[in-house]
């Protein structure tokens, strides 16, 4: 692409306009443009002004936008406002001379117009347009407006004159040279378009740190055989040192995924375990402040405890619920909390139990009472006894 885009920027140069100066003092004394200007003229559409599209949007299909024009300030007064108006155009055809693009038309939308935001903007026409006469015949008055058309001759033996184009090289009175001519010109566009995508490309697939760099090359792809050279010795001097950057950067990320799931894991089972030790040191408080409380003596609440679990203890069911209750809650974890509340939610709500889930209360309640009953069995059997013995009469002779 180096090598055809270098060929056609030397075969097609922009048509620019050529100063000339004073020997002695160097100032510009006039110009030899390469262009002929139309005053007042606009050849985009037929009103005053494009209607229907914003400032700075294409026009159709053939009329393209170029860019916005810093207008002329010199020579300064209103005599020389005509004179201005060509410096601004002048602008305008530069901009559109050194486009990748090729244009048969260029136009300037001077600053005169009663909607601001179509002041100084620069549009050229595509060759597309050829034979389109409803598009190359408009030539509407427009105030401040200039419609510049490239000049010079059509001989081949001088292939810089521009003829009607705004690079150099293109007309010709030999039709299919023309043809051929005008197509080769339209290919530096289409390179241009290429070399920005490939550069977007290698600045997508590489990560930060040469993003900055590759950035400040597609803001200055008008020079696309600087981006070229550029690119070039960048990624070719460089590559060996990205490449064990790249590589360097995977192994550390690849560390560094392995701790913070080491470090999850370990967090997610230290919390799981938390919830069964606060349990288990909730129950030896309420054990030592129960038996600190007690009038019985120690020996007492030994002999208490003993006769109601018994030596048998690993057959009673609520040991047994109680393994599975813990084993359970330690499985779960903290989250168990969210359980409880829900639970306590549900009991501390008159709906759950007087509502349409009264059976499922009153289910609870019972199973409640079995629990108690089934554990403090010699609890209740001793309640059971003396109401039995006051009675049958008995309970004076005990």
């Amino acid at each position: 692409m180096s090598a055809e885009y270098e060929t056609l920027m030397n075969k097609h140069k922009p048509a620019y306009s050529v100063e000339t100066r004073d020997p002695t003092t160097k100032a510009i004394t006039g110009y030899t443009d390469k262009y002929n200007v139309a005053l007042d003229k606009n050849a985009i559409t037929t009103t005053k002004y494009p209607l229907v599209i914003q400032p700075g949007d294409d026009y159709g299909e053939f009329w393209k936008y170029i860019g916005k024009v810093e207008p002329a300030t010199t020579p300064t007064g209103d005599a020389n406002a005509g004179v201005r108006q060509q410096n601004s155009a002048r602008k305008c055809w530069h901009l559109a001379a050194g486009n990748p693009r090729l244009f048969m038309k260029v136009v300037y939308t001077g600053i005169n117009n009663s909607e601001t935001g179509w002041n100084n903007l620069c549009y050229g026409l595509v060759p597309d347009a050829s034979g389109n006469n409803s598009v190359l015949n408009v030539n509407t008055d427009s105030p401040g407006y200039v419609t510049m058309v490239g000049n010079g001759s059509m001989d081949d033996a001088n292939p810089m004159q521009n003829g009607i184009y705004t690079k150099l090289g293109i007309k010709s009175a030999n039709a299919v040279t023309e043809k051929n001519n005008v197509a080769s010109a339209m290919k530096i566009n289409d390179l241009q378009l290429r070399i920005n995508g490939l550069t977007r490309e290698i600045v997508a697939a590489a990560d930060a740190g040469i993003n900055n760099e590759l950035d400040k090359l597609v803001t200055s792809a008008a020079d696309s055989d600087a981006i070229i050279g550029k690119i070039n010795d960048y990624m070719n001097d460089g590559v060996v040192g990205i490449g064990k950057n790249y590589l360097l950067t995977g192994k550390r990320k690849e560390l560094n995924n392995i701790y913070a799931d080491i470090n999850e894991q370990t967090t997610l089972r230290s919390r799981k375990y938390q919830f069964v030790f606060y349990v288990i040191v909730f129950v030896l408080l309420v054990i030592v402040y129960w038996s600190y409380t007690s009038k019985m003596s120690i020996i007492e609440q030994y002999e208490m405890l003993r006769n109601y679990v018994g030596w048998e203890w690993w057959t009673y069911w609520w040991i047994v619920a109680t393994v599975v209750i813990l084993l359970i809650a330690s499985t779960i974890g903290w989250d168990i909390k969210g359980y409880i509340i829900t639970a306590m939610n549900y009991l501390t709500d008159p709906s759950f139990w007087t509502g349409q889930l009264w059976w499922v209360g009153i289910s609870f309640l019972m199973l409640i009472v079995i629990f108690f009953y089934a554990t403090f069995k010699s609890f209740f059997s001793g309640i059971g006894d003396g109401l039995t013995n006051a009675v049958t009469g008995d309970i004076g002779d005990s």
